[in-house]
């Protein structure tokens, strides 16, 4: 093969090799990603009735927003943390007859967090029923009565939690 066809080919991998490892380094944008409660779960998305949704960004506390926009507000969580966010609700609609899935979210709730059978913390609902509160990595009991979850916290990860406490059967 002529060395020109040999450099040639050279230089083409090299040139391949560089390019890739060039944008391996480069992190992409941090983004956010926007959730929206539906009455039974948080779905990927804004809402598309102008109701509340979360805003959830890796290694950053969520924010509560109502209208889809960058949030302002960017606060780092801290090594080591996690993030559970959430909605208490009262089911309105669906049950056995599967209706709808209608809601109301339930606005100024305290809720007790405990981990290993201890409280750890109280936090409250916002005026949209939403909540959001950052933890050290462990399992933790969300609520109480039969309002409850158990959720484990994974380090910069957040994960969203509807909170039924209540029915209203409208069937």
């Amino acid at each position: 093969m002529p060395k020109g066809i040999l450099f040639s080919l050279a230089f083409l991998v090299c040139t391949m090799i560089y390019s890739t490892a060039s944008a391996a380094a480069k992190r992409p944008p941090e983004v956010w990603n926007y959730y929206h409660f539906d009455g039974v779960a948080f779905t990927s998305g804004s809402a598309v009735d102008g109701s509340a949704f979360i805003a959830v960004r890796e290694k950053t506390r969520p924010v509560v927003l109502t209208i889809e926009t960058s949030p302002s507000e960017s606060t780092p969580i801290p090594e080591g943390s996690g993030v559970i966010a959430g909605i208490c609700y009262l089911q309105s609609t669906g049950g056995k007859l599967g209706s709808g899935s209608g809601f109301k979210s339930y606005p100024r709730v305290p809720l007790l967090i405990s981990t290993a059978g201890k409280p750890f913390v109280t936090v409250q609902t916002d005026d949209l029923g939403y909540f959001v509160v950052v933890l050290p990595a462990a399992t933790y009991t969300v609520g109480s009565g039969p309002a409850t979850a158990e959720i484990s916290v994974e380090p910069g990860i957040t994960t969203l939690v509807p909170l039924r406490v209540g029915k209203r059967m409208a069937d």
